[in-house]
C-alpha cells in the first residue's frame, strides 16, 4: 500500500466524505453530483471506482445536481464510499501479500 493511499484511507472517513459533500452541496448546489465526487475524491484521496460503485448502488444520478440530494442521502452516499473504499484497500491487501 502506498504512502498516498494510507492518507486517503485516514483521511476518507465517512464523516469527512459527508462534511465535503455537504459544504459543496450548500456551496455549488447546480453542479452535477459525478463532478462534485470527482472533486471530493481527489480532495480525500478514496478511491473513484468506490465513488462510481457507492452511485450505483444507490442507484442515484451522476447528472444530478447535488443540490437536489436530501440529507440522508448524502449520509448514505459518503458511508458507503467509505465501505467500498475499504473494501477495495483489504482485496489490495490481500492480493499484494499470497499466502
Amino acid at each position: 500500500m502506498s504512502r498516498l493511499e494510507r492518507r486517503g484511507l485516514n483521511d476518507a472517513d465517512p464523516e469527512r466524505i459527508l462534511a465535503d459533500l455537504s459544504t459543496r452541496q450548500h456551496v455549488q448546489p447546480h453542479r452535477l453530483l459525478g463532478d462534485v465526487l470527482s472533486d471530493v475524491q481527489r480532495d480525500l484521496g478514496f478511491c473513484p471506482e468506490a465513488a462510481q460503485a457507492a452511485v450505483q448502488w444507490l442507484r442515484l444520478d451522476g447528472g444530478q445536481a447535488v443540490g437536489r440530494l436530501r440529507r440522508s442521502e448524502l449520509i448514505q452516499l459518503s458511508r458507503s464510499i467509505h465501505r467500498f473504499w475499504r473494501q477495495t484497500m483489504a482485496v489490495d491487501a490481500a492480493s499484494s501479500h499470497p499466502v
